[in-house]
């Protein structure tokens, strides 16, 4: 799994015949609602892995970038683990977080949830698809 959307929701990466074989199986299988096989330009084994040695590179160029690097000025939600980090904190402490989210599954309903326990209350979906709205409706349907 390298995404979890929401209740239900999740998305699957993975080498190309792994995830071609899980397709067909979740096609096959009863109960499954919706399953889409997405071979979009430029997919690939995103937050699994697979990505292994470009989470290396990464790290390696934001380590080399922190003296450029200053702290955020509001606060943040890291999708690897759905952790806040506060408006000020020294970029040095979450950088090797930045880096993992290459490999390590997108915890998005667990970011919503904790924005919205956290009195996060407005939400701004910029584009033309509002799958946003779509996908917040589905984690808090008052949100």
């Amino acid at each position: 799994v390298a995404q979890c959307l929401f209740p239900g929701g999740f998305v699957c990466a993975g080498e190309a015949a792994a995830v071609e074989e899980l397709h067909r199986r979740a096609r096959a299988a009863e109960g499954c609602k919706q399953v889409t096989l997405l071979k979009a330009a430029g997919s690939g084994g995103f937050h699994t892995p697979l990505m292994a040695p470009a989470r290396a590179r990464l790290l390696e160029a934001l380590r080399d970038s922190l003296p450029e690097m200053r702290p955020p000025r509001c606060d943040v939600y890291l999708g690897v683990d759905a952790r806040r980090i506060r408006a000020g904190t020294p970029p040095g402490d979450f950088v090797t977080l930045l880096a993992d989210q290459l490999t390590a599954c997108v915890q998005w309903e667990d970011v919503v949830r904790g924005m919205l326990r956290d009195g996060v209350g407005q939400f701004y979906e910029c584009g033309p698809m509002q799958q946003l709205k779509g996908a917040m409706k589905r984690i808090d349907e008052a949100a």
